[in-house]
């Protein structure tokens, strides 16, 4: 069995290798933009000054090739499927540095061998110029070489970075990096360098252009996912075992990382464990690395995890732990999943921004016992301890609101011991969040530049008034008065006045809603798109609304819809179309209830020390 070999090497460890372009692949085509950018990103890794560091490059995809030269020579080395421009840029680069700086070659220089050497199946022509300084724009791939030598040269020599031969030397240390041995004849690695992941092809029945083409054409690069599987499944991985235990393992090892990714591309699993779509990973299984690797969520570089996830000298043994890392993750993530309990408080820290590390961290720091202690104190430190006195009209405030509808929504269903439902998280990071005031008998969010908006609240009320007014006569006269608008001549005055009577006759109660209509009482959760339909209605027409879009199937909370169901109405309640005084502070008192599972009671006396 060839497995693909995968490692990371210096560019001084390519010295002496050739390289081989064969016809399906395009020229050399960088620009300065991408040559400057290189160089850039060199430097800075440098001036960060982090020794034994190294910057690491894309891929480079290899196969072992022999190859005719332009004299009919035959060569040996590696067909060159993916990294064709990365290689040929650093080969202009050195080669700048060889002419203009040491003007010497490597091997003169002390090194073991001279620079690699690109050959172009059908660009013959290329291979000795870019081993030159010449400037000829007479084709394409010379142009667009002669372009990058240019950039490069310039790069060194206008002085921004400082004094050029400093910089020049600086810059050569650490793209061809002196290669020692220790005692036990193993590679150290040099305080600082430049290095490419080295993904050599051995499957012979791997097709170089269906390769290439999946790696170029089709835009689907080698993932960490996938360096990491090659490394662990690779035999120089696993040396000093004998051939049955390395059988066994990587067997093993392969059929739980199936294992894995298909539970991972279980929505409502993903949707558990994950704030992430579901189209961020290629391989699901990498997000598992990357919380081992401590990847944070702004790091750009896509291949972070798999040159973070092994050490420097990783052993068989060092291997199989980092392996059995994963997998005990992975069960962790399981067990969360299937308990009904730690499903929905984990679930709801995931929601809420905790890191599924920091959990790991926890739950291996600590007893069954103590780890549902601490994720409780979690939960209550994610609410507000003021969080009666949120305020909808503080803009700051809704993320916190937002928390408490979350927390009570998901406890509801935890807690009920009857039901195996479980929180549909899946559903809910499918919707962007909103907050919906449960009464807003006003206007106050419609636009008045948006005459649709308009219409369609006269619309929505007109077709519960009869239902509801006070006032039946006066009702089918505003009724009448709306079917007679000329919608295309209307003005927004018109409308305000025309909602105002409307207004007037459907009911409420008897408290002033300036008191509470911004309070967490009067909020409810919804998505969106719904939110988008509500917005501005009365209770009535939002309850009707709130009925359709349950028996469409579409999300609705659970408190949400006990709020527009009348749960919390009192039995003899004749204000069935009105969210009452009653409804709200029972509301509130089971919003409490909830809260105070994890949160103490804070009493008057504390609020005020």
């Amino acid at each position: 069995m060839n497995e693909n070999s995968i490692k990371t090497l210096s560019i001084t460890e390519l010295l002496g290798h050739n390289f081989y372009i064969p016809e399906y692949q395009r020229g050399y085509r960088w620009t300065k933009t991408n040559v400057s950018q290189l160089l850039e990103d060199i430097w800075e890794y440098r001036k960060k000054g982090i020794a034994k560091t190294y910057y690491c490059l894309q891929p480079v995809v290899v196969k072992k090739h022999i190859w005719k030269d332009i004299d009919g020579n035959s060569i040996e080395g590696f067909e060159l499927i993916d990294g064709q421009q990365r290689l040929t840029t650093l080969h202009r680069i050195i080669t700048y540095l060889t002419l203009e700086y040491l003007h010497n070659n490597l091997k003169s220089e002390g090194y073991t061998d001279n620079l690699y050497s690109i050959y172009y199946k059908t660009r013959l022509e290329s291979k000795t110029f870019l081993e030159t300084n010449e400037i000829n724009c007479t084709k394409p791939d010379l142009y667009y070489m002669s372009e990058a030598y240019q950039c490069i040269k310039e790069w060194f020599e206008n002085g921004d970075k400082g004094i050029p031969r400093q910089v020049k030397d600086e810059m050569l240390k650490i793209i061809l990096p002196s290669i020692s041995l220790n005692d036990k004849e193993e590679k150290e690695t040099p305080e600082w360098s430049v290095q490419v992941i080295w993904y050599e092809v051995k499957d012979e029945q791997k097709k170089s252009e269906e390769l290439f083409t999946r790696l170029n054409r089709g835009k689907i690069p080698l993932t960490s996912a996938e360096l990491i599987k090659a490394k662990f499944v690779n035999s120089d991985s696993f040396k000093g075992m004998d051939e049955d235990d390395k059988i066994k393992r990587r067997t093993q090892l392969v059929q739980i990382w199936d294992e894995i990714e298909n539970q991972l591309n279980n929505p409502k699993f993903w949707a558990f464990i994950s704030n992430e779509k579901p189209d961020t990973y290629n391989n699901k299984i990498e997000y598992l690395f990357d919380i081992i690797a401590k990847k944070k969520p702004d790091e750009r570089d896509p291949l972070f995890s798999f040159i973070h996830f092994f050490d420097e000298k990783e052993t068989f043994d060092s291997l199989w732990k980092k392996w059995v890392e994963v997998e005990e993750i992975y069960r962790s993530l399981v067990y969360w999943y299937s308990n009904k309990n730690l499903y929905h408080k984990i679930g709801y820290l995931i929601t809420t921004g905790i890191s599924i590390g920091n959990l790991i961290k926890i739950k291996k720091e600590n007893t069954k016992l103590k780890f549902e202690e601490e994720i409780d104190q979690l939960i209550a430190d994610s609410i507000d301890d003021n969080w009666e006195e949120l305020s909808y009209d503080k803009s700051s405030d809704h993320d916190k609101i937002i928390r408490v509808l979350l927390l009570i929504n998901i406890e509801l269903i935890r807690a009920n011991n009857n039901s195996h439902e479980f929180f549909p998280f899946e559903m809910y990071k499918s919707i962007t969040k909103s907050l919906e005031h449960i009464h807003a008998q006003n206007i106050e969010g419609i636009n008045e530049n948006k005459r649709e908006e308009w219409f369609n609240w006269l619309r929505s009320h007109t077709n519960i008034l009869l239902n509801v007014a006070i006032d039946k006569e006066k009702a089918e006269k505003i009724i009448k008065e709306v079917h007679s608008i000329d919608e295309k001549t209307y003005r927004y005055e018109e409308f305000k006045a025309l909602s105002e009577k409307i207004l007037k006759l459907i009911p409420s109660d008897d408290s002033n809603e300036n008191d509470y209509l911004h309070t967490i009482q009067n909020m409810a959760l919804l998505g969106l798109t719904e939110n988008i339909s509500l917005s501005n209605s009365v209770f009535e027409v939002k309850r009707k609304k709130i009925i359709e879009m349950d028996r469409s199937g579409a999300f609705i909370p659970l408190a949400t819809k006990r709020i527009f169901l009348k749960y919390y109405a009192s039995d003899n309640s004749r204000h069935y179309s009105v969210w009452t005084q009653h409804e709200r502070d029972t509301y509130l008192d089971e919003i409490r209830d909830c809260i105070k599972l994890y949160k103490k009671t804070i009493t008057v006396e504390e609020h005020e020390k």
